[in-house]
């Protein structure tokens, strides 16, 4: 997976892949193997591949992430480029439409019911991947008028998750 983290006004291109029970993440031109584990309801333990242990604490609101660790606290946004893309081509084609999966995962919770009016950027369902929970937003004002998800159902890049009808 790709990712876009700025920090202190920086972009830094960021990629994730499973290897074995961790990860493998790119950070610019960097690879660094880690494995990460829930701790508690915000604090994780961070190993990496050479067996250096980190306890740190993550609070996330939208893309912003809240990361401390010993005495420094760290405040990283973090941005799916195909989600930027998206954007773009909602805001070109305007209206309601299908919303689809980016990436595949697995829905948490839906936000909305059917026969709800929606306003655009409003958060219509949650879908967690590689272990982050990511907020799928309305593309512009309408009404949900088709749900084809349940929570706790997995899907894959491309599935269909709910249609939104223009107001």
């Amino acid at each position: 997976m790709r990712l876009i983290a700025r920090y202190d006004g920086n972009d830094i291109e960021v990629v994730v892949e499973r290897h074995g029970r961790g990860y493998r993440v790119k950070l610019g031109d960097r690879w660094i193997e880690a494995d990460l584990a829930d701790a508690g309801p915000a604090l994780r333990s961070l190993r990496l591949a050479d067996g250096t242990q980190f306890s740190l604490t993550h609070h996330r609101e939208g893309n912003t992430h809240q990361v401390t660790l010993a005495d420094s606290t760290f405040y990283v946004d973090i941005t799916d480029p195909l989600s930027l893309k998206r954007g773009r081509r909602e805001d070109e084609a305007g209206g309601g439409g299908v919303i689809k999966a980016l990436m595949p995962g697995r829905i948490v919770r839906i936000l909305v019911n059917a026969g709800d009016v929606v306003r655009k950027g409003q958060g219509v369902m949650i879908l967690e991947a590689m272990k982050m929970e990511n907020e799928i937003h309305a593309a512009a004002d309408g009404t949900v008028d088709e749900i084809f998800v349940t929570a706790g159902q997995t899907v894959e890049a491309g599935a269909d998750l709910l249609h939104v009808a223009p107001l």
